[in-house]
């Protein structure tokens, strides 16, 4: 698949996936409440931290090597499995000591979830099968989401027998006036997961029993994954800490309630990074491949665009959002318009630095990006401690827009220095960049 034909259907149905996902936050918001749902995404946020530790960032090197050599990947599957077992053992084991709110049986099913889900995913994107695992996806997704809507309409009514089960066998921990419908929102949510790991699985070795390839243990081939690997992962985990930590500085020093707006906004602003996030899902392993160098220029009329859409998103924000946020999430929400104006300019620079660490991953200079995640985090760091005790969650929303900002000008430099990119290219709108836009855009939806 072309890279700008694999770009539109991603952008696509990953924006139809980014709608169901938003929704499925909102519903799961409205069952557990303002405080439940703070205690419950902050867990998540945590077994989320620990996948990408108990991963090693495999996923990386599974589509760094896989894109480059398409013919290695069911040797790649062959390296993937055993390596699957393990983590799912050692994980089960660890995970009962993480201070979360979640029962350790279905934590554990979340974690082993998203790590067939990461490598199956990594698989997808090596094969370029992007339409496959999006819409396997968006399908699943849209399942939850009516679950989740049928909970919040009849709180768990009709389901009384299933809620009385878990709670008997697992006594799953909620606090809330409707138990059934807490209970039950957690169970949907943890299974879409599941369902998504056993469903991609069963179609990705469907699809590639159908191609014959022989799969042959490469050891050679399998320590340069490790090794590749091994780089992301520390890049990873020092980016994962830049956007997340905040969320401990922010649950040390302020309430329960504070700590669930700031979680929304987060949220909130994952979806402004996903459609980057979509970007250089597609990026990544058209840059790895072997004849598919020189996406520099393509690189820089995304971020452009990014650039350009995020004028009439912040105006909408900045008009709206008083309003807006605690109609949506509810009475208790009231403090997430002054962090989102705050937050706004890290979700830019956020935005454009997940464009331009793709690409350079892809050309193999991991290495840069570890730097600027470093940077990043020093500055999140000494800022949450010095300044959130003092204002709160504004100064976490300041602190970190700061830090997003140092991170994308170190990677501007890299671009200057290495690669020989002046870094207005990377900002200088010019008028073909709005057409360009609506048309990728149209052929995206129509």
């Amino acid at each position: 698949m072309q890279f700008t034909k694999a770009l539109q259907h991603t952008i696509g149905w990953k924006t139809l996936n980014t709608i169901l996902t938003f929704f499925i936050n909102l519903i799961l918001v409205r069952i557990l409440g303002a405080e439940g749902s703070g205690d419950f995404f902050y867990s998540i946020a945590l077994l989320s931290f620990f996948t990408l530790l108990i991963s090693w960032s495999l996923e990386a090197g599974i589509t760094y090597y896989g894109s480059k050599n398409v013919e290695s990947i069911a040797s790649i599957t062959i390296f993937v499995l055993p390596w699957l077992v393990v983590q799912a053992f050692v994980s089960g084991m660890l995970i009962q000591y993480l201070p979360i709110h979640t029962h350790p049986q279905l934590s554990w099913l979340y974690v082993l979830s998203n790590l067939v889900i990461i490598y199956c995913s990594a698989l997808y994107y090596a094969r370029k099968w992007f339409i496959p695992v999006n819409l396997l996806v968006c399908i699943v997704n849209a399942v939850v989401l009516f679950m989740l809507l049928w909970t919040y309409h009849f709180g768990g009514q009709g389901f009384e027998k299933l809620t009385d089960l878990v709670n008997e066998k697992i006594k799953l921990p909620h606090k809330s006036n409707n138990d059934n419908g807490v209970l039950l929102g957690h169970l949907i949510y943890f299974s879409g997961f599941f369902i998504q790991a056993i469903l991609l699985s069963i179609v990705f070795f469907i699809k590639s029993a159908l191609k014959q390839e022989k799969a042959l243990y490469q050891p050679e081939l399998n320590r340069k994954i490790f090794i590749f690997s091994s780089i992301a992962f520390i890049s990873n985990i020092l980016f994962f800490l830049v956007t997340r930590i905040d969320y401990y500085f922010v649950q040390k020093y302020c309430s329960e309630i504070a700590l669930s707006n700031y979680v929304q906004v987060s949220k909130m602003g994952q979806l402004l990074v996903l459609l980057p996030s979509m970007m250089a899902g597609v990026i990544f392993p058209f840059s790895s491949g072997i004849q598919d160098k020189n996406y520099l220029e393509q690189l820089q009329v995304l971020c452009r665009g990014i650039g350009l859409l995020f004028i009439p998103v912040s105006i909408t924000v900045v008009l709206t959002g008083y309003w807006l946020f605690p109609w949506l999430f509810g009475n208790g929400f009231s403090m997430m318009y002054a962090a989102m104006i705050l937050y706004l300019p890290g979700f830019y620079c956020l935005s454009l630095v997940t464009l331009l660490a793709a690409h350079l991953a892809g050309n193999a200079l991991l290495s840069r990006n570890m730097i600027a995640s470093a940077i990043a985090l020093l500055a999140v760091i000494t800022g949450d401690i010095l300044l959130i005790p003092l204002w709160g969650i504004y100064a976490a929303a300041a602190v970190s827009s700061a830090a997003y900002f140092l991170c994308m000008v170190y990677l501007l430099l890299v671009y200057k220095n290495n690669i020989g990119s002046r870094p207005g290219l990377f900002f200088a709108w010019r008028r073909r960049d709005v057409q360009l836009i609506l048309n990728r855009f149209k052929n995206s939806f129509f």
